[in-house]
């Protein structure tokens, strides 16, 4: 009895702080993804991640773990409001390795409906954002509406969205998840191999 408890444990606790670093490696993979007031898991439906996927974290997974145009521009949470507007990136131009044109004030949660954007700039949307002025923009630039929709490289114009950089590529995401899966793989075998150990010395 007391052999299984020590392997009981020292399972829980070689895989326990990989599950939560698992968590940290998602925010970075969001606009504002640590800065939402009042929800530090937006991806779950409680803080600690226990209870499941929230709309927005089943979206998040939909599109490979990863920040696409598509989830940017959809509205998980039926507010009216695209997830691109709720994280301050109104414009769908966020990425990992950019931060340019996010907003970090006035910021929701993409999963609750009673929550939405505060600052004006986010409400508005992107044809009003600074980021969408750019010569460097394709699109029309008429509406929010336009954001929506493939973007295809057009020539500079005012407005809309930049040409596609391969950031929300999804051969490009599934390589990263890749090797996000592999080392959640690799603690939890880790954690069984130190279990089997332990249970063998005992």
């Amino acid at each position: 009895m007391v052999r299984s408890v020590i392997v009981a444990l020292a399972v829980a606790l070689t895989v326990a702080p990989s599950t939560v670093q698992g968590y940290a490696k998602y925010v970075k993979l969001v606009p504002n993804g640590g800065n939402v007031p009042d929800n530090s898991n937006i991806g779950h439906l409680d803080p600690a991640g226990e209870t499941g996927l929230s709309d927005f974290g089943k979206a998040f997974s939909t599109a490979g773990n990863a920040w696409t145009a598509a989830l940017c521009q959809a509205d998980t949470d039926g507010d009216g409001f695209t997830n691109g507007q709720e994280l301050g990136d109104p414009c769908c131009t966020w990425t990992t390795s950019s931060t340019a044109g996010l907003v970090a004030d006035g910021v929701s949660d993409p999963s609750d409906a009673t929550k939405t954007p505060t600052s004006s700039e986010l409400k508005a949307g992107c044809s009003s954002s600074g980021t969408s002025t750019s010569a460097n923009f394709t699109g029309s630039g008429d509406s929010v509406g336009d954001v929506v929709g493939t973007v295809s490289p057009a020539g500079p114009t005012i407005g809309g969205m930049p040409p596609d950089d391969d950031e929300d590529d999804s051969s490009e995401s599934a390589v990263l998840t890749a090797g996000a899966s592999m080392t959640t793989i690799s603690s939890v075998a880790m954690g069984v191999a130190t279990a089997v150990v332990l249970a063998v010395v005992l």
